[in-house]
């Protein structure tokens, strides 16, 4: 059974460039309480990897909600791990 993600936090950061994403992406986590998630869209390829890496190097939680071949869907938890 999948589990259903509820968030009323989201960034559609597609478009943006690095790293200006991934600090976006940041401040917005900082602010969050530690039991919410962050629903982000991005671009596929050097912005996804940058945000990706940058968010798991300070020990963010980063799940792919969706990927196809323009987007990304990533589900990201505050609670660092």
């Amino acid at each position: 059974m999948s589990e259903k993600i509820v968030t009323d936090n989201y960034l559609d950061l597609r478009g943006l460039v690095c790293p200006l994403n991934f600090v976006k992406c940041c401040l917005v986590l900082e602010n969050l309480s530690s039991n919410d998630t962050l629903k982000v869209d991005i671009d596929v390829g050097e912005s996804e990897t940058s945000v990706i890496e940058g968010l798991q190097d300070k020990e963010y939680k980063v799940n792919i909600l969706y990927k196809d071949f323009k987007k990304v869907t990533l589900i990201i938890s505050s609670e660092q791990k």
